[in-house]
């Protein structure tokens, strides 16, 4: 099994998703987004937690979400798109997050 970490400089890895989570503006979202990623077969590149009050209702799927709205930023390398998937799935089944956007660069 693969330790958890951050990538070598001379590690392979299979896939590279950039994340975007839109989430309740609440540190207690943030910490259950990191669960997740801990649990998956993922590692985790890079992290970053926006709490600046910007207009969500220009995200599309987010017009009607009152109350102020967390945007994450992800990196994360993962071994094939399965995880991928299943990552992505398990993120949107987190209490209070309202949309999860992906793109993969191989």
């Amino acid at each position: 099994m693969k330790a958890r970490g951050t990538c070598v400089a001379d590690e392979q890895a299979a896939g590279l998703a950039v994340l975007t989570i839109y989430a309740r503006g609440d540190l207690a979202v943030c910490t259950r987004v990191t669960q997740v990623l801990t649990l998956r077969q993922a590692t985790l590149e890079r992290f970053v937690a926006d709490l600046s009050r910007f207009d969500h209702r220009e995200v599309r799927g987010l017009e009607h979400v009152r109350g102020p709205v967390m945007r994450l930023s992800v990196v994360a390398s993962f071994d094939g798109d399965h995880e991928l998937v299943q990552l992505i799935r398990f993120l949107g089944r987190i209490i209070d997050v309202y949309k999860v956007e992906h793109s993969v660069h191989v």
